[in-house]
């Protein structure tokens, strides 16, 4: 599914970029598995710590302090913060729990996605059950689903 999602990115010469959290790099790994992906992606981040994406991209470190980086609020902040930065056509953000453990009192699972298209930005909350691995690639599935969706 992923293939013919950034194929179609690529004909249509969307830009997108990504700021990774819980997917550790994975959306890009895959975006950059097609022919052709980097007349559309210049730039991805993976930023794991709350440190990284307060210092490297600007996250809001009041966002997190109030509600969690594994928070609506944080993933809406991370993927505006990644538009300004890159100014890409289509920007998305990843921010969860993967486990194995409860955090900032999110269950296992629970998963925000940032998707800004050409501005239009919506958050997706997901509930995710599995693995770190399974959380980890359905989130990357539920993304690719939602650009099939996005771009005609």
């Amino acid at each position: 599914m992923y293939v013919n999602v950034v194929k179609k990115l690529i004909a249509k010469q969307i830009s997108i970029s990504a700021f990774e959290s819980m997917t550790g790099g994975l959306i890009t790994k895959l975006i950059t598995d097609v022919p052709g992906s980097s007349s559309i992606l210049s730039e991805s981040f993976v930023l794991y710590s709350n440190d990284a994406k307060v210092t490297v991209l600007g996250v809001d470190a009041g966002l997190i302090e109030r509600y969690g980086v594994v928070s609506k609020e944080v993933a809406k902040d991370m993927v505006v913060k990644l538009k300004m930065f890159t100014g890409k056509d289509i920007c998305i953000s990843t921010t969860g729990n993967a486990g194995p453990d409860i955090c900032d009192n999110k269950p296992v699972g629970r998963v925000y996605v940032g998707i800004n298209y050409f501005d239009d930005v919506n958050v997706y909350e997901l509930d995710i059950d599995g693995d770190r691995d399974k959380v980890r690639n359905k989130t990357a599935e539920f993304v690719f689903d939602k650009l099939d969706e996005l771009v005609k």
